[in-house]
């Protein structure tokens, strides 16, 4: 057993220990897994073609193997590919392909049941009562997976039903023919046997145990028939000259298959003239017979040796490349056994696996007998080293990470906040935003640079944002004091006025010229304003109305001039605020004032506290009173705001 080094904790790695062993139980001891697995095994079994022929299962191989790199991908990834393959037409790629993918799924599955054993575990958990959630991305896969099997096990049932079909078919043309070979001469009957030739060339293949017995049966009762029969001799030479002659064309065609790059197709092509061949029927002579057989099989054996030469080394070369690749596996295995133990060694660890991993992408294909076994070695070897090396990555990182997430919270705010036109109010909780990122400690190093450029373009927008608004607020600020100083001069001239009803019509409107101006700059506002409502009071005491009239009417025209300004609405509403406010505030002021009734009742001097009590609730209801009326006219004046 392997010492443990100053950065391995025994029970981190006892407890590891332990969590494989449960992954494998809850992989191989759940009766769903097993009933999936048993499912799927009788699947692949009734799919299988009993029927092997080397040429063009190595053909196949090489000119369709799916060179597309699967290591990249996600559940999502497997599950979406899957439900393509169910609609695959070519169903030996699907099923090379699903296989493929099958063993990288699984696999996913099972770094991620690690890391709930993992945090089951944290939580205080008795690792051995660990149960696997419900995983509908795996489900998906497999219904995708059996569907294709079934569809795949269809195809064959389909093909021995036809198989079968044309058998008896065969089998009902030999009878035939064996009736016709022991009746009567007639030109008829030659007719029949060649509709009969016809209709034996059309039918597709029949069961492999049968061809060669069926092939004979109807070979012999073919030349029997044209040696028995002896009118129209004529015509017997001439079909059987042309059956030389197309023969003859077979041989040349089978020769041609030299220049045939494709191994798959020369070997189909092959099958195709040796099957034609066969149905041709008899030729003049059992000399000549032979003689163009011989000439026929000599041109096959030798493309067929040729091809062989080819697929020998192919074979020889897919020999080599399992060498290589077990070469490899031994190379991340080693890797396994040394000890490695901090994050710089992890570092070009992982480097050396990413060239081993890219060597293994550039070897070709392995003897298809081993594919599965090899590329299992070298999945378990490269997943056994992401493993050890995740957990020393997040006990190093446990505290980084979560300084990360805090990091991307603070990004997120700061992001809602740019469009936000409350500048000052937000400056501030931006800076206090940037004072808590101060305050959060390192990140993992790969998303130090990503996560610190996201906070600070975030917050330079901002910023942006408000250099440009106070820059154009302050040049229209200028202008609005420069109107106000206009109007408040215009006001101040309605004072030499002695027409009341005038005067009165002339202040309306300059008031609402003066509430419909924006900012001005804030070292001039105060006096700007006062110096406004001393000369309005002026008017207004001028023409002496009594001062709650004039306090009434001040009142009607402020709030007024609020509902029609810009944003009104939202003046008329912080005003109701303050009104509200000031309400609850008398209220609960009168609410203790009765309560102090009655607790200064028994005490002495009780009916002079009493008085003074009362006095003050009675100032105070006045005040709700005048408020309520306030707050009455005010409401007016926000459903008037509103059609603005």
């Amino acid at each position: 057993m392997q010492a443990f080094t100053k950065n391995q904790d025994p029970k981190n790695s006892i407890r590891m220990s332990e969590t494989d062993q449960i992954l494998n139980d809850a992989l191989t001891n759940d009766p769903k897994e097993n009933a999936l697995e048993a499912a799927i095994s009788n699947l692949e079994k009734k799919g299988d073609s009993e029927e092997h022929n080397e040429f063009i299962e190595v053909a196949e191989e090489e000119e369709k193997r799916d060179n597309t790199d699967y290591s990249g991908f996600t559940k999502s990834d497997f599950v979406k590919k899957a439900e393509e393959l169910v609609f695959n037409t070519n169903l030996k790629e699907g099923h090379d392909i699903f296989k493929k993918i099958r063993v990288l799924f699984d696999d996913a599955i099972k770094a991620e049941r690690v890391l709930l054993i993992k945090e089951w575990a944290d939580a205080g958990n008795e690792v051995r009562e660990f149960k696997p959630p419900y995983d509908e991305q795996k489900e998906v896969f497999y219904k995708a997976y059996t569907k294709f099997l079934e569809k795949r096990a269809e195809e064959k049932k389909l093909a021995e039903d036809e198989k079968k079909k044309n058998l008896n078919a065969k089998k009902s043309i030999i009878e035939k023919l064996r009736v016709l070979t022991s009746n009567d001469e007639t030109e008829k009957a030659f007719d029949e046997v060649r509709e009969l030739q016809k209709q034996w060339r059309q039918i597709r293949t029949v069961p492999r145990e049968h061809m060669q017995d069926l092939w004979d049966n109807y070979r012999f009762l073919l030349e029997k028939f044209y040696d028995n029969h002896t009118i129209n001799n004529e015509l017997k030479e001439l079909d059987r000259e042309k059956n030389l002659e197309a023969k003859i064309d077979l041989i040349k065609k089978v020769s041609a298959l030299h220049e045939e790059k494709s191994i798959k197709k020369t070997y189909i092509l092959l099958n195709k003239y040796h099957e034609d061949f066969k149905n041709t029927g008899p030729v003049n002579g059992k000399d000549v017979s032979e003689e163009i057989w011989k000439r026929f099989k000599d041109a096959s054996d030798k493309v067929l040796n040729e091809k062989r030469v080819v697929l020998d080394e192919i074979k020889a070369k897919r020999s080599d490349n399992l060498e290589l690749k077990k070469v490899l596996c031994e190379k991340i295995e080693l890797i396994n056994q040394m000890p490695i133990e901090n994050a710089k060694q992890w570092k070009e660890k992982s480097e050396e696996i990413t060239v081993i991993f890219n060597e293994w992408k550039t070897i070709g294909p392995v003897p298809e007998s081993v594919n599965d076994q090899i590329w299992k070695r070298f999945r378990e070897a490269q997943n056994n080293f992401n493993h050890h090396k995740k957990g020393f990555f997040d006990k190093l990182n446990s505290g980084r990470e979560d300084n990360l997430k805090a990091k991307l919270a603070l990004c997120e705010q700061v992001e809602k906040l740019i469009d936000n036109p409350q500048f000052d109010i937000t400056s501030k909780k931006i800076i206090a935003l940037q004072e808590q990122w101060r305050g959060i400690g390192p990140v993992p190093d790969k998303m130090n640079d990503v996560v610190w450029t996201r906070f600070r373009a975030a917050c330079d927008v901002f910023f942006s944002k408000k250099d440009v608004f106070y820059k154009e607020k302050n040049a229209g600020e200028k202008e609005n004091q420069v109107a106000k100083e206009g109007i408040l001069k215009a006001v101040t001239e309605l004072l030499e006025n002695n027409d009341s009803t005038a005067v009165f019509q002339a202040l309306r409107k300059l008031q609402q010229d003066w509430m419909s101006i924006g900012y001005v700059p804030m070292k001039v506002k105060n006096d700007l304003q006062n110096n406004y409502n001393k000369v309005v009071d002026a008017i207004y005491k001028k023409y002496k109305q009594a001062a709650d009239e004039n306090k009434q009417f001040r009142m009607k025209e402020h709030y007024e001039m609020l509902a029609s300004a810009p944003n009104g609405d939202d003046k008329i509403k912080y005003e109701e605020r303050q009104l509200n406010d000031k309400l609850k505030m008398l209220r609960d002021d009168v609410e203790t004032l009765k309560n102090n009734v009655e607790f200064f009742a028994k005490s002495k001097n009780a009916d002079a506290f009493k008085l003074q009590i009362e006095q003050k609730i009675e100032t105070a209801n006045v005040q709700i009173g005048k408020l309520s009326e306030e707050l009455k006219v005010l409401r007016s004046y926000k459903k008037t705001s509103a059609r603005y």
